[in-house]
């Protein structure tokens, strides 16, 4: 008779019948396990979008699929996909949502708005997330006029961007204002009228509307061009003006012509500036990637009339490792969400999978048919090749400036710091906590923050503490720290190279703890005790020379800690002191308060004295003086 196996805490889950559902249960609850099974046994065979959340019901993840149910699925299969990364994700997931669509096109559409909309921690990111520069001309207006702007709005203008290399943006907007005379300022026009035209008329960088100099079908018609030279219409803009020089200088109108010919030159050094992309005639976008590590870079070049006007580029970093067909999915999430004018053809140095879909959407922004490729031979494949060539330089030119920069300078003390506490880094940035109290009130903390053995005060923090009552340092240390290190997670910065607490190894407990908690796993991190100098670390104590250069810097950032927790203590208690009870008279501000405690130095000496001694204080007026000793005479009489 054959016995059957037990249930232990790392066996599958299994449905009624026996049958291996598939999904693992890390570090998670029995009973959790159970409804992720049954949600998982419902999810339908239908695209859709899923999110995956943590224990604090946060999206930590968020992916699109043809089929729902297989997807979601293999993130709980036994053994993943078999990268630690992968599995790092799903120990973190409690639990999932999805979205069913009618098409996987919808899906992608849905996928980009939540992605927006979460910024989860394990979707493939920007590491550099900030809203980039366009230039906006404002063609619905009588007379347009060109501005920086950090948002694309949907409210008839043209956008060109967004430039990811501000300078080239600054320079191109020079340029472009300068050529075609178009203004820059800020004027409702035709409603808001000068007395006089700027200085920008009177040095040849616009033709003056504002003082109808300009007429509107002469103004709109150096605005249409200029708007047709960004978009790539060199040549059509050039041609035309050559033939206006033409019929100018036929008509004898020689000054014209010569301004016609002096344009024509900038336009046509500029043009030849921009490289053309050999067997490519038409406008496109070339899409490039290269990679390093967790790094990515991302590269667009715009191609109008078969020159590469702009190159755009994107610093991308992935938690979980993948193939570069999600870089190159995020690369087009990032830059076409945000684009002010996309082409009818995109090429790619590497496949995204699905261009089906990416197409679609592409199209559906566009208004009109785009086309993503990813193409194997020939000149647009030599086209991509020349994006993802551009990405692999971006990508090294960063390594290079890194490398330049160097690694940070590691003082002697903290060399030996190192050496003494077999710390597997050298200590270049110290942070201490400190907690203080005075008879169980007012507890506060303090964290200060040490580089390359010198105080970093911008990185000093105070903190009151808000959930303990009595004086609990252990519960104290906890909470400050996990308001701290929270922080810290939720901004994906990183601690200090080691972390300091003030005390033994019970302080030393709950700070592991929530180093832990948020992910700080490989924090390097001691106590200190103040009486015996004796430094704790997880693996036992040890006790330094009093000489040891080590441990005075060690000293000096406990005892810089304690200064910084008991001045903040010392505030909150001299405030409670002087608000007991000349905040509760009319008419006393905080200036006559400081006034009358620098004059008398505390609260009984104001009670007592005289009225003419309060007439004495400096900024004290005789309705004052009434306030003050009516207050006292009256908490007398109570008293």
């Amino acid at each position: 008779m054959s016995r059957k196996p037990e249930r232990g805490k790392d066996a599958p889950d299994q449905d009624k019948t026996g049958k291996d559902t598939g999904l693992e249960a890390p570090r998670r609850g029995r009973r959790k396990s159970a409804e992720l099974s049954a949600k998982l046994r419902l999810l339908p065979e239908a695209p859709g979008v899923y999110l995956h959340k943590n224990a604090d019901g946060k999206v930590i993840y968020v992916g699109k699929a043809l089929r729902l149910a297989d997807r979601v699925r293999s993130y709980f299969q036994s053994g993943g996909d078999g990268t630690e990364k992968t599995d790092q994700l799903v120990r973190r997931i409690r639990d999932f949502d999805y979205i069913v669509t009618d098409t996987e096109a919808d899906a992608l559409v849905l996928e980009n708005q939540l992605i927006k909309e979460y910024r989860p921690l394990y979707n493939v990111r920007l590491k550099d997330d900030k809203q980039y520069p366009y230039i906006r001309v404002s063609v619905q207006e009588p007379f347009p006029r060109v501005e920086v702007v950090r948002h694309l709005v949907k409210d008839g203008a043209r956008y060109f961007g967004p430039f990811t290399d501000v300078g080239a943006m600054r320079e191109t907007l020079h340029f472009a204002c300068g050529a075609f005379r178009v203004r820059t300022c800020h004027l409702d026009l035709p409603e808001h009228t000068v007395d006089r035209a700027c200085l920008d008329w009177q040095i040849g960088r616009c033709s003056a509307p504002c003082v109808d100099e300009d007429d509107r079908m002469g103004y709109g018609e150096r605005v249409h061009r200029m708007v047709r030279f960004l978009d790539g219409a060199d040549q059509d803009v050039l041609a035309e003006l050559r033939q206006e020089m033409t019929s100018h200088a036929t008509d004898r109108r020689y000054e014209e012509a010569a301004a016609l010919r002096d344009l024509i030159a900038r336009l046509d050094r500029t043009v030849h500036r921009s490289r053309p992309v050999t067997g490519l005639t038409g406008d496109c976008d070339l899409c490039g990637l290269a990679r390093e590590g967790e790094d990515a870079s991302g590269v667009v070049l715009r191609v109008r009339g078969g020159r590469v006007l702009t190159a755009h580029h994107f610093l991308l970093a992935d938690k979980l490792d993948r193939d570069l067909d999600a870089y190159a999915a995020q690369l087009l999430r990032e830059y076409y969400g945000r684009a002010g004018d996309i082409p009818p053809e995109v090429l790619l140095s590497h496949d995204v999978g699905d261009r089906d879909s990416w197409s679609a959407w592409l199209t559906s922004l566009r208004g009109r048919k785009v086309v993503v490729k990813h193409p194997r031979r020939g000149v647009r494949r030599e086209a991509a090749d020349l994006a993802r060539t551009n990405a692999t330089f971006k990508l090294r030119e960063i390594a290079l400036r890194r490398d330049l920069a160097g690694p940070p300078k590691v003082t002697p003390a903290d060399t030996q710091l190192q050496e003494a506490l077999d710390l597997h880094t050298a200590p270049h940035t110290i942070e201490c906590f400190d907690i203080s109290n005075f008879q169980g009130k007012e507890t506060v903390a303090s964290l200060v923050y040490f580089k390359a053995g010198k105080p970093l005060k911008s990185r000093y923090r105070r903190f009151r503490i808000r959930t303990v009552e009595g004086p609990d340092d252990f519960a104290s240390m906890a909470e400050v720290m996990e308001r701290h290190y929270g922080k810290l997670a939720k901004k994906q910065q990183a601690p200090a190279d080691l972390v300091v607490v003030d005390g033994g190894a019970g302080q030393l407990g709950v700070a592991r703890e929530v180093l832990a908690r948020f992910g700080f796993h490989g924090t390097q991190l001691i106590g200190l005790a103040k009486r015996e100098e004796t430094i704790h670390r997880e693996h036992g104590t040890i006790s330094l020379s009093r000489r040891s250069e080590a441990l005075k810097l060690l000293q000096r950032v406990r005892d810089e800690a304690h200064r910084f927790a008991i001045t903040y203590h010392r505030l909150l208690r001299d405030k409670q002191t002087t608000a007991s009870e000349l905040d509760l008279i009319p008419g006393i501000g905080r200036i006559k308060k400081l006034s009358l405690l620098h004059h008398f130095g505390s609260v009984a000496e104001i009670r007592r004295a005289t009225a003419e001694q309060l007439s004495e204080v400096r900024g004290v007026n005789r309705h004052d003086v009434v306030a003050i000793r009516a207050h006292f005479e009256s908490r007398g009489r109570r008293d």
